[in-house]
């Protein structure tokens, strides 16, 4: 027969690997469900980037651009707005 510390001892082990198997499905659980989300969250991020890029560089192009007029028209440089 088995005495109280057996069942105490065999009550810890079988919890723990409850525990543990509980834990594993629910990170496998999770990451199905954030799959789509992180999907759509570095789509959108690409997309970000390339619009960045592209108001970055027409910046820069109306930055010179306006610098060579201010030259040619002999214009006092406008003050940078930071």
């Amino acid at each position: 027969m088995l005495t109280k510390t057996d069942l105490k001892q065999i009550k810890s082990i079988v919890d723990e690997s409850v525990e543990t198997k509980l834990e594993q499905k629910l990170e496998q659980k999770l990451e199905q469900k954030f799959k789509p989300i992180h999907k759509k969250l570095d789509k959108m991020q690409k997309q970000l980037d390339t619009t960045i890029s592209y108001f970055d560089t027409v910046t820069t192009k109306h930055t010179k651009q306006i610098t060579r007029i201010e030259v040619n028209l002999n214009l006092p440089p406008l003050p940078d707005f930071v």
